[in-house]
């Protein structure tokens, strides 16, 4: 059983999908959850959902924003005078060909997806280390990148460029904030069942590859191993295992969930 009882974690992106999931699933493990999201109306909902008192929070938060990292960090300090882990799960998807993408699309892109998780480290490092130190525990960054920061994908440049960005910045990161006791990993989920996972359904249409979404469901499982598209609940229990003390010995690692998609 993953035990993350008395931790303090801020999901960001949780007003749905992964983040919603991630939120639920540590708050099970035992953690109290800052869950935070650009749609402050849909992430209060989300938390009210899941009946769970004082031990979530929910707060409006743009992860581009310096100053809205800053408001998160202090709500967490104020919470519980530590902070445990960290999920950088807010993201967008564009699927566009190279050439149409503008610099503007291109830059956005990257600015959600991996300036982001730049400024989320940099927020939280110091509550991490004042928490190693006053509490004697282990922290976590989990950082999400995807398998197309892996591999490449056809429409996929500006996606690919972020997640990339998004691997190698938490490799980098583990390895300056090993003595301090913060353990950074990136996780690289594969085709899994959401609403930003639409857009590759629209980008194998677009292609000409599939008629509509259901055609496009079933191509995509049939190019699965396991057969099917991911569910995120297998998504947050691989976070709350990166979370927990169980990975310990894990930093600067990529782990992948993908139901063997990359491994063809």
């Amino acid at each position: 059983m993953i035990d993350l009882n008395s931790k303090v974690a801020i999901v960001t992106g949780a007003a749905g999908g992964i983040g919603r999931e991630t939120a639920a699933t540590l708050l099970r493990c035992g953690a109290r959850v800052i869950m935070t999201d650009v749609d402050g109306k849909k992430v209060e909902a989300a938390a009210a959902s899941m009946a769970a008192g004082d031990k979530v929070v929910s707060v409006v938060h743009d992860v581009t924003s310096v100053d809205g990292w800053a408001h998160v960090v202090d709500l967490a300090a104020q919470l519980g005078g530590r902070l445990d882990i960290l999920v950088n799960n807010a993201g967008t998807m564009l699927g566009k060909p190279l050439m149409e993408t503008s610099l503007e699309e291109f830059r956005q892109s990257y600015q959600v997806n991996a300036e982001s998780v730049f400024i989320g480290i940099q927020a939280v490092v110091p509550l991490m280390e004042k928490t190693v130190k006053d509490f004697d525990s282990s922290t976590s960054i989990i950082n999400l990148s995807s398998i197309y920061g892996q591999v490449a994908s056809r429409m996929h440049a500006a996606y690919s460029a972020s997640k990339g960005a998004v691997r190698l910045l938490s490799k980098a990161a583990a390895m300056e904030l090993v003595g301090k006791g913060i353990r950074v990993n990136s996780l690289h989920p594969g085709p899994i069942d959401t609403s930003l996972g639409k857009g590759t359904y629209e980008t194998l249409m677009r292609l000409g590859l599939v008629k509509n979404e259901e055609e496009a469901r079933t191509a995509l499982a049939n190019r699965i191993p396991i057969g099917r598209l991911g569910d995120v609940s297998e998504i947050a229990g691989v976070i709350a295992f990166l979370a927990s003390d169980l990975s310990r010995y894990m930093t600067g690692s990529e782990v992948t969930v993908d139901g063997g998609f990359t491994a063809m």
